[in-house]
């Protein structure tokens, strides 16, 4: 669609150039908006793409981990003796061989929001798997052997996997020892990280307007991210003395920087690369203990050391998406509006608070945007428990709320008996409304690009919702229709920050320097797309390096739906630097204003209509025709206040066994805003991944764990993932609005199609045969149960 004109800069955002030439650059068939191939493709499908175990690595040490079997232990001794005796054991270390600097592992720049409450090696173990020593070794069998030979002493404790009996009186204290950086309302005596709580409006007056009052309670369990790539790390001593560390990151800048932070070096004395990764889905974004030890193993040994999970291992301990239970209570008038909404969550976040406040913040505040009421209120507290960490994960808190809040939307339709398609039209944000901001966030409020009730309108004609599925022939089989809402962000507000450099090569060419890491959403394709529209070059002619904390400047990393938002921005400030550096250069050779230049086409245009290739110009100032020799490098950098919301709208179709419970989802239609789609086929790729992981934990994900803390799966083959066979017709709508503060009117779309599949599901069961399951995963064995209950 052709972009709306641009009013300007409303100053909260610094701007390159002016609204408008930002709106109409790369429409003249350029790179941006179209579906180029990904500049990593050919590597990826013919497996030449290199790991992190990928690289040859002649001579390293082999790092292992022993894990603690309990849930919660104070460790009295550890002795090591007879390991460090093993031929072939290079290095043995315990909590008295590390640093006692304690962090959080949470991917944010320090101070992170987030208890400091975790060290390398720990004396007081939290959950079955955490580390309680590392051993560096020469072979592999040397290394299992030193593990065996290690004798613990634990002091087992009382565990405590249930968040609300984590806060009772007589719980035991999980961190009884002070930390640093404690959050909102943190009471550690009784397990709360922090408790929170958001009011707009008077809540109580809008419950009194409502003509009905409704309440639900809805749960969301653990999950886990199950990238393909496991946790691997590769740390040694360069020939500088430097650590180095290539490993699997999402933030490799952040990386470097804890590491440096925890073993108390200068920033300069740590470098992080990241090579290919295979899958992020956020269990990248964090520093990791894996990380941590092995850097600990190669500064005690010299030497080269990898250290590597098994898929068990990552399946037990790897951070985990948090459990939430979610309560709501809603008004509503009879012709649909809605008076008043109070949220309440309770959130399981394992044994550390890495992500505890902002996850708990997002699942309450993004899917309450969406019905801007003028009473809202947000309570809610994150829970220290025996078992794994919780972590980032896609959709970060929202897939919870999201699941909570529209299924609860359709219980509210079905109160007052009105369809739920048309409650949500009744009460749906629009542009220029205010979506629900955390207090403390600086984010502008007001939204400028929404698309929600054109996705909802594009969703219910791909089926013909007013008209119902059709019917199966036998009687025992029902279908249903279920629609679900969601909104996302484009990165955190004043936390991301992105700073980009670009060169003119002597053949035209661009290399374009940035810190942001692709995991496999296309984020090097989309910056070469944008570097490449600005000059009106291929993406050929476009080189992206993003690997390496010495090559590349500062960007906070791939998280929080940022990349294109942010480092897109930054890309496009550089590249348009650049192209004001050339046309300043080419009006000094030929003396003229600037204005009266034009870099287009891959050409430099002058006044007259005469021009020369970029190839050609950048080859006369490289070799000093004209003057001193030159090679121009354009800089940008993006840090804001803003962050634009992506909107989805998702319809479910679902077919269910009335007899047995048995249900299968026939069809899953997803209508997206993205603002401009920059790549029209990566966002369809973006849009079907993220709602087949989603359907993943709709339908049968979980990652359970005993009375005692311990993980109930054996392994992989434990865990329900969804398979491609398994999966429904996906359909994909995309929705263009115009984002005017993002690259070429772009906002994120890596996160908004997970969130809205397991109410979509829920609701279409629903509609289908009269049972709401509350509780995810939605399994067979709770719809019999429910249509039992029923009869």
């Amino acid at each position: 669609m052709t972009p709306p004109e641009l009013a300007g800069d409303d100053g909260e955002t610094e701007e390159p150039e002016t609204g408008s030439e930002r709106a109409t650059a790369g429409t003249d068939g350029t790179a941006v908006g179209e579906s180029v191939e990904k500049v990593d493709g050919w590597g990826l499908v013919t497996g030449k793409a290199r790991y992190t175990d990928d690289v040859p690595t002649a001579n390293a040490l082999e790092g292992r981990l022993l894990r603690s079997p309990h849930a919660h232990a104070r460790v009295r001794s550890v002795d090591t003796e007879a390991a460090d005796a093993l031929d072939g054991v290079e290095a043995v270390l315990t909590h008295e061989d590390v640093p006692q600097e304690r962090f959080t592992r949470t991917g944010f720049p320090y101070p992170a929001p987030a208890p400091f409450d975790e060290r390398v090696l720990n004396e007081r173990v939290r959950y079955v798997g955490e580390p309680v020593a590392a051993v560096a070794a020469r072979s592999v069998d040397a290394a299992e052997r030193a593990l065996e030979a290690i004798d613990v002493d634990y002091e087992v404790m009382e565990c405590v996997v249930d968040p609300e009996e984590a806060m009772a009186p007589d719980a035991p204290t999980l961190h009884p020892e002070p930390y640093e950086n404690p959050q909102e309302n943190a009471a550690p005596q009784r397990n709360v990280v922090c408790e929170t709580r958001h009011e707009e409006g008077d809540i109580e007056a809008g419950f009194e307007e409502a003509d009905t009052v409704v309440e639900g309670e809805y749960e969301s369990q653990i999950v886990q991210q199950l990238p393909m790539e496991t946790n691997t790390t590769i740390a040694w001593i360069d020939d500088r003395e430097r650590l180095v560390l290539r490993t699997t990151t999402q933030v490799s800048h952040i990386c470097r920087d804890k590491i440096a932070r925890a073993f108390d070096l200068d920033r300069t004395d740590v470098k992080v690369i990241k090579p290919r990764v295979g899958g992020g889905f956020g269990v990248r974004q964090d520093t990791v203990p894996n990380q941590f030890i092995c850097a600990a193993l190669a500064l005690a040994t010299g030497r080269t050391v990898r250290l590597k999970n098994t898929r068990k291992e990552d399946l037990h301990v790897s951070q985990t998406r948090h459990a939430q239970t979610v309560e709501i209570k809603t008004g509503v008038r009879e012709d649909g509006t809605i008076t008043a909404m109070h949220v309440d969550i309770t959130s399981n976040t394992g044994a550390y608070g890495c992500h505890a406040l902002a996850v708990l913040s997002n699942a309450a505040h993004e899917p309450m945007s969406v019905y801007p009421t003028e009473n809202r209120l947000f309570t809610g507290r994150a829970v220290y428990t025996n078992i794994t960490p919780g972590g980032a994960m896609r959709g970060y808190g929202a897939v919870q709320g999201t699941f909570g809040v529209e299924s609860h939307i359709d219980a509210v339709a079905d109160a007052i008996g009105m369809d739920p398609v048309e409650l949500r039209r009744h009460n749906v944000i629009t542009e220029g409304e205010e979506s629900f901001e955390p207090p403390d966030s600086e984010s502008k409020s007001k939204l400028e690009s929404v698309g929600v009730s054109e996705c909802l309108d594009r969703a219910c004609g791909a089926v013909g919702w007013s008209d119902g599925p059709e019917q199966p022939d036998e009687d025992r089989y029902e279908r249903g229709y279920g629609v679900a809402l969601s909104m996302a962000k484009s990165g955190v507000p004043n936390s991301e920050y992105s700073r980009c450099s670009i060169t003119l090569e002597d053949d035209g060419t661009l290399t374009v320097r940035i810190g942001v890491g692709d995991t496999g959403q296309g984020s090097e394709t989309v910056m070469g797309q944008i570097a490449a529209s600005v000059f009106g070059l291929d993406t050929e002619s476009v080189h992206v390096k993003a690997d390496d904390t010495d090559a590349t400047p500062w960007d906070n990393g791939a998280y929080a739906s940022s990349t294109t938002y942010i480092s897109g921005n930054a890309t496009e400030k550089a590249a348009r630097d650049l192209a004001k550096k050339v046309r300043e250069l080419a009006a000094e050779w030929h003396n003229t204003d600037p204005d009266a230049i034009e870099v287009a086409g891959g050409d430099v245009v002058f006044g007259d209509g005469t021009s020369t290739s970029l190839e050609s110009f950048a080859a006369e100032a490289f070799e000093g025709v004209r003057g001193p020799k030159r090679r121009l490098i354009g800089t940008g950098e993006h840090v804001t206040a803003l962050s634009p919301k992506p909107f989805a709208a998702q319809l479910a179709e679902v077919e269910v066994d009335t007899e047995t419970g048995e249900f299968e989802v026939l069809r899953l239609v997803n209508s997206v805003d993205c603002g401009q789609a920059l790549n029209p086929a990566n966002v369809r790729g973006q849009v079907i991944g993220g709602a087949v992981m989603g359907l993943g934990q709709t339908l049968s994900e979980t990652l359970s764990f005993d009375e005692d803390g311990t993980p109930e799966l054996r392994g992989l083959r434990d865990y329900e993932v969804i398979h491609a066979p398994d999966l429904p017709d996906i359909e994909t709508e995309i929705v263009e609005t115009y984002e005017p503060t993002g690259p070429y009117g772009a906002k994120s779309v890596g996160e908004v199609s997970v969130l809205g599949p397991s109410p979509a599901v829920a609701n279409a069961v629903d509609d289908a045969v009269g049972v709401r399951v509350t509780e995810l995963p939605i399994t067979a064995a709770k719809v019999r149960d429910g249509l039992e209950e029923g009869e």
